[in-house]
């Protein structure tokens, strides 16, 4: 396998993994209330939902790397391609 063939699909993987990290980051985060919640479990509700958002932005930083990586590679392995050279005499 080539350099740029190599860098074109590690480039399209952490862009596609950019783009999952935040969804399953959310989706892990997601629950339903109390229907009658104590003050303490408001308090603890409260607690995660501020562990949650610290998470997912966390998540959003990687995810923003991540991306921005993947896009260099993918630039770097388009602008280094190899292209087909013509034979002389065919069309």
């Amino acid at each position: 396998m080539s350099r740029t063939r190599l860098l074109t699909v590690v480039g399209v993987l952490l862009m596609l993994t950019s783009c999952l990290l935040p969804c399953l980051t959310f989706w892990n985060g997601i629950t339903l209330p109390d229907q009658d919640p104590t003050p303490e479990a408001i308090q603890q509700e409260n607690a995660e939902a501020l562990a949650f958002e610290q998470s997912f932005e966390n998540s959003m930083w990687i995810a923003a790397a991540l991306a921005i990586l993947g896009l260099a590679a993918f630039i770097y392995a388009w602008k280094h391609r190899r292209r087909p050279t013509r034979v002389q005499g065919t069309k």
